[in-house]
């Protein structure tokens, strides 16, 4: 909380020299003798930051889920059109309600800072069409050769540098080798109150493959060959939730916000009932 002028009266302090007598409170200094100073709380502009994860990894979808159209990838195969959508949809609110908003994705290509909701129409079309542009580019060039993409830590902590103090939603599946600890630790002397919105498709959460596989990482291409049996799905889902909690423990430390998302789950049920509760929105 911050102490300024506007209307809101927030508490009372000892009058000090230098004081301006128009604020001692002159009924309290009748009743005690004392001399104290109304504080009234400051009103800021606020800027709400989204950083939107477009990594490789995040814009996998799963082959044998089907469907590629904007609504139906949005399920268990869209993690990327899930995370899109939330972005929007956290953006708008942002704009209706008179805050500054900047949106960055990961690949360094920003929105904003603007304002009003008339830029709602202009946050969606930006991320279409950024969402195009990455589509095209992943099918005219073997993933392999495309450009690595940067880690967590750095792109939040360049991003720290120049951030004006305010609200920061990350949307991420936070798949980096390096971690996040850094990144989030940047972010917040950087003044952002942080909200970590881990997100993630059913196939990394319950995953349904089985017998001998090779699997390829989508970033680095690296395979690793893998005999799927019950132990090692029951091994997997205690790793992932050993991982999980780590992070909520993480975030926790450092004043930040977590909640793990599934793209399964409608995006309503996301904004109007999972971060209404957990106080995200009200």
């Amino acid at each position: 909380m911050r102490r300024g002028r506007s209307i809101e009266f927030a508490d009372y302090r000892t009058y000090t020299p230098g004081d301006d007598p128009r604020r001692v409170d002159w009924n309290i200094y009748a009743r005690l003798e004392k001399p104290f100073i109304k504080l009234y709380e400051d009103e800021q502009d606020l800027t709400v930051h989204i950083l939107l994860d477009a990594s490789p990894s995040m814009r996998w979808r799963d082959e044998t889920a089907g469907g590629a159209d904007f609504a139906r990838s949005a399920g268990a195969s869209g993690k990327w059109t899930r995370a899109a959508q939330l972005a929007i949809a956290i953006g708008h609110i942002a704009l209706t309600s008179g805050d500054r908003l900047l949106v960055e994705l990961s690949t360094r290509e920003r929105f904003g800072p603007k304002r009003g909701a008339n830029a709602t129409a202009e946050l969606i079309a930006f991320i279409e069409t950024r969402s195009v542009e990455m589509d095209l580019r992943e099918s005219r060039i073997e993933p392999s050769l495309l450009a690595p993409a940067i880690s967590l830590n750095a792109w939040w902590k360049r991003y720290a540098l120049d951030a004006r103090p305010g609200i920061c939603v990350i949307i991420s599946d936070l798949l980096d080798a390096e971690g996040c600890a850094e990144g989030l630790n940047a972010l917040g002397a950087s003044r952002l109150d942080t909200r970590l919105l881990h997100t993630l498709c059913p196939a990394e959460l319950e995953p349904e493959f089985a017998g001998d596989v090779r699997l390829k990482d989508i970033e680095t291409t690296a395979t690793q060959d893998v005999s799927l049996d019950d132990a090692t799905l029951r091994q997997y889902r205690d790793r992932l939730r050993a991982w999980t909690a780590d992070l909520r423990d993480l975030c926790r430390k450092r004043g930040a916000r977590y909640h793990l998302t599934n793209t399964a789950t409608p995006i309503e049920q996301i904004m109007l009932r999972d971060l209404r509760r957990e106080g995200w929105l009200v």
